[in-house]
């Protein structure tokens, strides 16, 4: 399955705008690879805006025209 983890413009994301997609069997899986590659700012708040399944993820603008003029930054596997 395929995950999205999107930014916003705050200086602790890892990105500015744009997601990081996300290969993994579940949710938690997903988590536990984005925590490894971007661990938490504040213990048990993943360092992102937001989280998207492919299938929700594809009903929003971004999927279409980007986050804030901004796309896919890197695909963790």
């Amino acid at each position: 399955m395929k995950f999205y983890y999107t930014f916003g413009t705050d200086k602790q994301f890892p990105y500015k705008r744009g997601w990081v997609e996300v290969i993994a069997d579940n949710r938690e899986e997903a988590d536990m690879k984005f925590r490894k590659r971007f661990p938490d700012v504040h213990a048990g708040i993943l360092n992102c805006a937001f989280t998207y399944t492919k299938e929700s993820f594809t009903k929003t603008i971004m999927a279409r025209s980007g986050n804030l003029q901004e796309f896919c930054h890197e695909v963790i596997k």
